[in-house]
């Protein structure tokens, strides 16, 4: 399953989501504001990155820089 770890109010998240929504991905979104969501915060944090949407699909692949090509290249390889 997909997830895309957000923000609300972030262009770059709602492009993400509005792009998998195109091609008819099912995903799984986890809002990083919400207090119920320590877990995901920390994983974010793990990353070593600054800015969402981090995306990935399990143990696969995570990319943690929205860039349509490149989610595209990696949805190829699900």
């Amino acid at each position: 399953m997909i997830e895309v770890y957000s923000v609300p109010n972030c262009k770059n998240c709602k492009a993400a989501k509005e792009h998998l929504d195109e091609l008819g991905i099912e995903y799984e979104e986890i809002n990083l504001k919400e207090k119920d969501n320590r877990e995901a915060r920390a994983f974010y944090r793990s990353l070593g990155v600054k800015t969402a949407p981090i995306i990935t699909n399990g143990d696969k692949w995570i990319l943690t820089e929205y860039d349509e090509e490149t989610l595209e290249a990696l949805l190829e390889e699900k």
